[in-house]
């Protein structure tokens, strides 16, 4: 490995460290006796320093490069962040990497059956971790400490940040980082607040709305939101909808470009499969709910659904068949591009769906030469390249995750619906009463599928043959 790549490694796990010392200030608040923390954040903090330190004359950072410290930045800032969990709460590593993983990942996933059981340190971690991982370790760190005096550094956000493609909002990349992190920070507050006037106590607002935030989905309680009010649902609901749309958009507003934010395609089919899944759910569910709780169960199960974030308020398991199909549908596809979600991406379906119909209508008009745009924008012949490949990757990893989850021996319905979940980073999930009854080669394999989900395959590919070519 190039002495480059450790050296941006280094300036990671330095800001990494500065992140771990946020929860004692929940221990002090409360009073509990909490050390895991300091101790790992000062040897996360020293190893950092280490390694910043070593000397190269490489000074350009390429794709390749990019797509290396990403991978290596996430899992290890996944492993380091499991000690704390597993010193404070006693669960052996592989199962505190996993909650780390699901952390990090904002995929929500738990093994932790009862969590209003744990230290609120360790409850504030769970959802700090969300609200780290929703916007981007590496993100953050550009943001706060200079990786790179030149847009080479375009290679890191690219590599991380979620959707087919990743481009600067104003000229300088660090102003892009500082109006992407205001956009962030002012819809979490304005959660926050909402959720406080709503009655909901101020711990839970906190963790609920840095939850919603990344899109991740851990819970104060083992209920998930089922006990809050009905006002804080339907705030929780309108914040995950919010939180599923392109960042771009918000800067679109903010700058009063109207005209750009209606023309939207993505947002259009985003609103669109929201509004179809919310009549279905609505129309199935009758049977078992009033109007008025039918149609909140569908717009908040719709909001946790297509956006990856996994709260729940009563059993998801009340849906037929039908739905259940179009459910995992969209926690596959998930909502937009540049938005704090994972999953496949709204973006992505349409260009896949654009360039079916183009490959149709050439089979019945083979002279034809038609170029697909998206956004107003030609597509590249390479974008659309891109993204048939990354539709056949996604499956293909999908159908591994099958293979080795299948081996624990659960039920089709269960082993679906648990690798579904943490690939495409939901963590809601039908008939499966927690993650401790799969094997810890499972919990391994889904591990690293939610970090290989959340950062879209190619990072994780690009490592793997990069290591192989130099092996």
């Amino acid at each position: 490995m190039n002495r480059l790549i450790l050296k941006y490694i280094g300036k990671v796990l330095q800001a990494y460290s500065l992140l771990l010392l946020i929860p004692l200030i929940t221990s002090l608040i409360y009073k509990e006796k909490i050390y895991s923390f300091l101790i790992i954040a000062v040897i996360t903090f020293l190893i950092g320093l280490a390694l910043s330190y070593i000397k190269t004359e490489k000074k350009s950072l390429y794709a390749r490069d990019g797509f290396i410290i990403v991978t290596l930045s996430w899992l290890l800032i996944s492993l380091i962040g499991a000690f704390p969990i597993m010193i404070e709460t006693g669960v052996n590593y592989v199962d505190a990497f996993f909650e780390a993983a699901s952390g990090f990942t904002t995929t929500g996933a738990t093994i932790f059956k009862e969590p209003e059981l744990l230290l609120k340190t360790i409850l504030f971690w769970r959802d700090f971790m969300h609200f780290i991982g929703g916007m981007g370790v590496i993100a953050f760190v550009m943001a706060v400490i200079p990786l790179a005096k030149n847009d080479k550094s375009m290679h890191l956000l690219k590599a991380e940040m979620p959707g087919p493609s990743v481009s600067k909002l104003v000229p300088s990349l660090k102003k892009t980082l500082y109006y992407l992190y205001g956009i962030y920070f002012a819809l979490t507050f304005i959660e926050f607040i909402a959720l406080i006037i709503a009655k909901t106590p101020a711990f839970d607002s906190l963790l609920i709305s840095m939850g919603t935030a990344g899109t991740g989905g851990f819970s104060p309680l083992a209920t998930s939101a089922a006990t809050y009010t009905l006002a804080s649902k339907w705030i929780i609901t309108i914040f995950m909808f919010l939180f599923g749309v392109n960042f771009n958009i918000y800067f679109l507003i903010l700058i009063k470009d109207f005209k750009t934010v209606f023309k939207s395609e993505e947002l259009k089919v985003y609103i669109g499969l929201y509004l179809f899944t919310v009549i279905l759910l609505v129309v199935s569910s009758l049977n078992h709910f009033g109007l008025g709780d039918a149609i909140l169960n569908a717009f908040f199960n719709t909001s946790s659904f297509i956006t990856s974030t996994g709260f729940s308020i009563g059993d998801v398991n009340i849906y037929p068949t039908v739905c259940r199909v179009w459910i995992l549908f969209i926690m596959i596809v998930s909502a937009c591009a540049g938005s704090t979600c994972g999953g496949f991406k709204v973006a992505r379906l349409v260009l896949i769906f654009k360039s079916i119909k183009r490959d149709i209508q050439k089979v019945i008009h083979p002279s034809s030469v038609r170029a697909i745009t998206f956004e107003s924008k030609k597509v590249d012949e390479e974008v659309l390249t891109n993204t048939k490949s990354f539709m056949f990757l996604y499956f293909a990893i999908l159908l591994v995750l099958l293979v080795i989850v299948g081996l624990d021996n659960q039920s089709l319905e269960i082993t679906i619906n648990a690798v579904f979940t943490t690939f495409a980073n939901v963590g809601l999930y039908f008939e499966i009463p927690d993650f401790g009854i799969f094997s810890s080669l499972s919990k391994i394999a889904m591990s690293l599928g939610m970090i290989i989900g959340r950062l879209e395959i190619y990072p994780v590919i690009a490592f793997i043959v990069t290591r192989f070519k130099n092996s």
